[in-house]
């Protein structure tokens, strides 16, 4: 019998860059990962530090395999702006009976004239940790 948690809906499905810098080191951090189109991430020198790397077409099956092994596992999604792909990818990762939340902002804190000005000083200013593309 496959049983699914129930993800309140009244959670918010997205986190804010300074709520999530407050998790990132302790032992309940969530897992974090990028889900950036292929070629936006070829082109980035630089990742979320202990993100993953996860396309879009990937979600289906990872998100199977995480609840298997941790249904209670906690997920953060991110893209370039906090817009589609990290919104899709969350959605589909609760879908799937996860706590999943996409970073607000994405990866770039927001996309300069779509987002507005004063959520894009803000997500910009928590200044979340990054590292290089295949570093530990």
């Amino acid at each position: 019998m496959d049983i699914r948690i129930n993800f309140p809906d009244s959670v918010s499905l997205f986190i804010s860059p300074q709520e999530l810098g407050k998790r990132l080191g302790h032992a309940d951090a969530p897992l974090l990962l990028d889900v950036r189109p292929q070629a936006r991430f070829d082109t980035s020198p630089r990742m979320l530090a202990g993100a993953r790397r996860c396309s879009l077409d990937e979600v289906p099956a990872l998100a199977a395999v995480l609840f298997a092994e941790s249904p209670a596992l906690e997920i953060v999604t991110y893209c370039v702006y906090g817009h589609q792909m990290s919104q899709k990818a969350a959605a589909a990762f609760r879908a799937a009976g996860l706590n999943a939340r996409a970073l607000a902002g994405g990866f770039e804190g927001g996309e300069d004239g779509v987002d507005d000005a004063l959520e894009i000083a803000q997500w910009r200013a928590a200044k979340l940790p990054t590292e290089a593309k295949g570093q530990p």
